[in-house]
């Protein structure tokens, strides 16, 4: 039950940093798309998935 506990929470803080910077782009200047991928990748990965996502944008 704890190992569930732990990938939702990872799955949860990955979307809402997703939406963060979704929200923040207008000031950041890191324009992330939401799109399935995104979120997918988001919510498998955590935060690490949603840095990876602005590293592949800067490229």
């Amino acid at each position: 039950m704890r190992i569930l506990k732990t990938l939702l929470g990872s799955a949860l803080l990955g979307v809402g940093a997703l939406a963060a910077l979704y929200a923040l782009a207008p000031y950041t200047g890191i324009p992330i798309s939401v799109s399935r991928l995104s979120l997918l990748t988001a919510a498998a990965l955590g935060v690490p998935g949603v840095t990876l996502l602005v590293l592949l944008d800067m490229l």
